[in-house]
């Protein structure tokens, strides 16, 4: 009988000090820079992903700049740059448009730009 009181309190007790912290967790980053016209993917494996991200139109088109996006861990991003004649520049999740930067009305023969900075959690 002692035994198995022993037993039951060890067991109730283990669990609280096999937990683990998240002191292991080390802060990510990187960047994706995209300047050839056409369709690229990238993905990111971290957690917590914030990202900046700007976007520019073809042709001295549109820029758009936008701050603390979360971007999910592992989701096939596509990135479009545009050509200013086929595209505008615009970033997708999962085949659907998300950011899009239209391009100028100006014949300047000029692609796109789509910059990505991000920071996430290892």
């Amino acid at each position: 009988m002692r035994f198995l009181k022993n037993f039951v309190v060890i067991c109730l007790i283990v669990p609280f000090f096999s937990c683990s912290t998240n002191d292991e967790l080390k802060e990510i980053s990187g960047s994706y820079a995209f300047n050839q016209a056409g369709k690229h993917t990238f993905v990111v494996n971290a957690e917590n992903i914030v990202a900046t991200i700007k976007l520019v139109g073809a042709n001295q088109g549109e820029t758009v700049l936008l701050d603390n996006v979360a971007l999910n861990r592992n989701v096939e991003y596509t990135a479009i740059v545009g050509d200013g004649i086929h595209y505008d520049t615009e970033i997708w999740n999962n085949l659907v448009p998300e950011y899009i930067a239209k391009s100028g009305n100006k014949d300047l023969n000029q692609n796109g730009y789509i910059k990505i900075d991000w920071i996430g959690f290892d």
